[in-house]
Protein backbone atom coordinates (compact mmCIF):
# COMPACT_ATOMS: atom_id res chain seq x y z
CA UNK A 1 0.00 0.00 0.00
CA UNK A 2 1.33 3.40 -1.00
CA UNK A 3 2.01 5.91 1.76
CA UNK A 4 -0.34 8.92 1.76
CA UNK A 5 1.06 12.39 1.09
CA UNK A 6 2.01 14.69 3.97
CA UNK A 7 -1.12 16.71 3.30
CA UNK A 8 -3.34 13.63 3.58
CA UNK A 9 -1.40 12.18 6.55
CA UNK A 10 -1.23 15.23 8.77
CA UNK A 11 -2.57 18.47 7.33
CA UNK A 12 -6.10 17.27 6.58
CA UNK A 13 -6.88 16.04 10.12
CA UNK A 14 -5.38 19.24 11.58
CA UNK A 15 -7.33 21.40 9.11
CA UNK A 16 -10.66 19.79 9.98
CA UNK A 17 -10.15 20.26 13.73
CA UNK A 18 -8.82 23.79 13.20
CA UNK A 19 -11.83 24.74 11.06
CA UNK A 20 -14.25 23.36 13.68
CA UNK A 21 -12.35 25.16 16.45
CA UNK A 22 -12.30 28.46 14.54
CA UNK A 23 -16.01 28.33 13.68
CA UNK A 24 -16.99 27.39 17.24
CA UNK A 25 -14.70 30.10 18.66
CA UNK A 26 -16.35 32.70 16.46
CA UNK A 27 -19.80 31.33 17.32
CA UNK A 28 -19.07 31.40 21.04
CA UNK A 29 -17.77 34.97 21.13
CA UNK A 30 -20.15 36.13 18.41
CA UNK A 31 -23.13 34.91 20.44
CA UNK A 32 -22.85 37.97 22.69
CA UNK A 33 -24.07 40.07 19.77
CA UNK A 34 -27.44 38.31 19.79
CA UNK A 35 -30.24 40.07 21.63
CA UNK A 36 -32.48 37.05 22.18
CA UNK A 37 -31.35 35.47 25.47
CA UNK A 38 -32.40 31.91 24.62
CA UNK A 39 -30.71 31.97 21.22
CA UNK A 40 -27.57 33.55 22.67
CA UNK A 41 -27.35 30.96 25.46
CA UNK A 42 -28.00 28.08 23.06
CA UNK A 43 -25.36 29.28 20.56
CA UNK A 44 -22.82 29.96 23.30
CA UNK A 45 -23.42 26.53 24.87
CA UNK A 46 -23.17 24.60 21.60
CA UNK A 47 -20.25 26.59 20.21
CA UNK A 48 -18.39 26.54 23.55
CA UNK A 49 -18.86 22.78 23.84
CA UNK A 50 -17.57 22.19 20.31
CA UNK A 51 -14.60 24.50 20.97
CA UNK A 52 -13.80 22.65 24.21
CA UNK A 53 -14.06 19.30 22.39
CA UNK A 54 -11.70 20.53 19.66
CA UNK A 55 -9.11 21.54 22.24
CA UNK A 56 -9.46 18.52 24.52
CA UNK A 57 -10.40 15.66 22.15
CA UNK A 58 -9.19 17.03 18.81
CA UNK A 59 -5.62 15.90 19.54
CA UNK A 60 -6.84 12.30 20.01
CA UNK A 61 -8.61 12.39 16.64
CA UNK A 62 -5.64 14.01 14.89
CA UNK A 63 -3.14 11.53 16.35
CA UNK A 64 -5.29 8.51 15.53
CA UNK A 65 -6.14 9.58 11.96
CA UNK A 66 -2.54 10.60 11.23
CA UNK A 67 -1.37 7.25 12.54
CA UNK A 68 -3.86 5.36 10.36
CA UNK A 69 -2.68 7.35 7.33
CA UNK A 70 0.97 6.40 7.89
CA UNK A 71 2.40 9.56 9.48
CA UNK A 72 5.70 9.15 11.29
CA UNK A 73 5.77 9.55 15.06
CA UNK A 74 7.32 13.02 14.70
CA UNK A 75 4.58 14.08 12.24
CA UNK A 76 1.87 12.74 14.54
CA UNK A 77 3.26 14.57 17.57
CA UNK A 78 3.65 17.83 15.63
CA UNK A 79 0.15 17.55 14.17
CA UNK A 80 -1.35 16.64 17.55
CA UNK A 81 0.11 19.65 19.35
CA UNK A 82 -0.53 22.14 16.52
CA UNK A 83 -4.10 23.20 17.43
CA UNK A 84 -3.45 23.56 21.20
CA UNK A 85 -0.24 25.46 20.40
CA UNK A 86 -2.12 27.85 18.09
CA UNK A 87 -4.65 28.37 20.92
CA UNK A 88 -1.85 29.10 23.39
CA UNK A 89 -0.15 31.54 20.99
CA UNK A 90 -3.49 33.31 20.43
CA UNK A 91 -3.89 33.71 24.20
CA UNK A 92 -0.34 35.01 24.62
CA UNK A 93 -0.84 37.54 21.81
CA UNK A 94 -4.05 38.74 23.46
CA UNK A 95 -2.22 38.99 26.78
CA UNK A 96 0.43 41.28 25.26
CA UNK A 97 -2.27 43.95 25.05
CA UNK A 98 -2.20 44.32 28.83
CA UNK A 99 1.15 42.84 29.94
CA UNK A 100 4.79 43.19 28.85
CA UNK A 101 5.92 40.65 26.24
CA UNK A 102 8.12 38.54 28.56
CA UNK A 103 5.38 38.33 31.18
CA UNK A 104 2.96 37.28 28.45
CA UNK A 105 5.32 34.49 27.39
CA UNK A 106 5.18 33.13 30.94
CA UNK A 107 1.50 32.37 30.25
CA UNK A 108 2.69 29.30 28.30
CA UNK A 109 3.41 27.71 31.69
CA UNK A 110 -0.02 28.25 33.25
CA UNK A 111 -1.67 25.21 34.85
CA UNK A 112 -4.36 24.91 32.18
CA UNK A 113 -1.73 24.38 29.48
CA UNK A 114 0.17 21.94 31.68
CA UNK A 115 -3.02 19.94 32.20
CA UNK A 116 -3.77 20.04 28.48
CA UNK A 117 -0.25 18.82 27.68
CA UNK A 118 -0.64 15.92 30.12
CA UNK A 119 -4.03 15.07 28.61
CA UNK A 120 -2.55 15.12 25.11
CA UNK A 121 0.29 12.79 26.14
CA UNK A 122 -2.32 10.34 27.46
CA UNK A 123 -4.38 10.78 24.28
CA UNK A 124 -1.36 10.00 22.12
CA UNK A 125 -0.99 6.70 23.96
CA UNK A 126 -4.70 5.98 23.58
CA UNK A 127 -4.60 7.05 19.92
CA UNK A 128 -1.74 4.63 19.29
CA UNK A 129 -3.74 1.76 20.79
CA UNK A 130 -6.86 2.78 18.89
CA UNK A 131 -5.04 3.06 15.55
CA UNK A 132 -3.34 -0.29 16.08
CA UNK A 133 -6.66 -1.95 16.96
CA UNK A 134 -8.21 -0.56 13.76
CA UNK A 135 -5.21 -1.72 11.71
CA UNK A 136 -5.42 -5.16 13.27
CA UNK A 137 -9.14 -5.37 12.42
CA UNK A 138 -8.23 -4.45 8.85
CA UNK A 139 -5.96 -7.49 8.74
CA UNK A 140 -2.51 -6.10 9.55
CA UNK A 141 -0.28 -8.30 11.65
CA UNK A 142 0.35 -5.82 14.44
CA UNK A 143 0.61 -5.99 18.20
CA UNK A 144 -1.97 -3.64 19.66
CA UNK A 145 -0.74 -3.29 23.24
CA UNK A 146 2.90 -2.44 23.87
CA UNK A 147 4.60 -0.69 26.81
CA UNK A 148 5.20 2.73 25.18
CA UNK A 149 1.56 3.78 24.62
CA UNK A 150 0.55 2.35 27.99
CA UNK A 151 3.33 4.33 29.63
CA UNK A 152 2.18 7.51 27.84
CA UNK A 153 -1.36 6.97 29.11
CA UNK A 154 -0.22 6.22 32.66
CA UNK A 155 2.25 9.11 32.89
CA UNK A 156 -0.03 11.67 31.22
CA UNK A 157 -3.10 10.77 33.26
CA UNK A 158 -1.19 10.36 36.54
CA UNK A 159 0.32 13.84 36.29
CA UNK A 160 -2.99 15.27 35.05
CA UNK A 161 -5.02 13.81 37.92
CA UNK A 162 -2.24 14.32 40.47
CA UNK A 163 -2.06 18.04 39.76
CA UNK A 164 -5.82 18.28 40.10
CA UNK A 165 -5.93 16.16 43.25
CA UNK A 166 -3.27 18.37 44.81
CA UNK A 167 -5.71 20.95 46.14
CA UNK A 168 -8.14 20.70 43.19
CA UNK A 169 -5.80 22.73 41.05
CA UNK A 170 -5.45 25.63 43.48
CA UNK A 171 -1.98 24.59 44.65
CA UNK A 172 -0.52 24.33 41.16
CA UNK A 173 -2.02 27.74 40.32
CA UNK A 174 -0.57 29.20 43.56
CA UNK A 175 2.82 27.77 42.58
CA UNK A 176 2.45 29.27 39.10
CA UNK A 177 1.72 32.70 40.65
CA UNK A 178 4.58 32.38 43.14
CA UNK A 179 7.08 31.67 40.35
CA UNK A 180 5.58 34.56 38.36
CA UNK A 181 6.07 36.92 41.31
CA UNK A 182 9.62 35.74 41.91
CA UNK A 183 10.53 36.41 38.28
CA UNK A 184 8.50 39.55 37.50
CA UNK A 185 7.77 41.02 40.93
CA UNK A 186 4.47 41.51 42.71
CA UNK A 187 3.11 43.93 40.13
CA UNK A 188 0.90 46.89 40.89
Amino acid sequence: MERASFQKRSLEPVSVVFLLAAISYLGYFGSRLLENDSTRILLATVAGSVYFACMSLGPLAIFTISSLRGASLAERILATFSIPFIWMVKDVILLTQSHPFLESLYWFFNPLYIWLTCLIVGEMGAGTLLARAIKKRRGEAIRVVTPAPLLAIIIGMTIFSGLFAWGQGENIYALYLEVYRSIFGAGV
